[in-house]
């Protein structure tokens, strides 16, 4: 009865590091998505508002690559940085409920 009850419990332990894995996973690419999403967005609003300004469609282009490309790398690291406090918080928030 012991033997299969702890088991059981690894078994548990194996499934919730295997889910664990899997939603780290669709973290980072949804990261990735929504960090693309943004910069699509970004890089339209730059590219008009720098053709409006300098009357040349093609130095606005230029100003809204630079932008992208720039705050692109940007963003996935600031993404990265919330999501690992957040896991903190949720860690911390675990481990009161637990102690209680």
């Amino acid at each position: 009865m012991y033997t299969i009850w702890y088991m059981d419990k690894n078994k548990k332990k194996n499934n919730r590091k295997i889910v664990r894995k899997k939603i780290q996973k669709y973290l980072k690419i949804t990261r990735v998505k929504r960090a693309i999403i943004s910069r699509i967005i970004s890089i339209i609003v730059t590219f008009l508002i720098g053709w409006v300004v300098t009357g040349n469609p093609f130095i606005g282009l230029s100003i809204g690559a630079a932008d992208t490309i720039f705050k692109l790398v940007i963003y996935y690291f600031y993404e990265g940085w919330w999501e690992r406090k957040i896991t903190k918080d949720i860690r911390k928030i675990k481990n009161v409920k637990t102690k209680t």
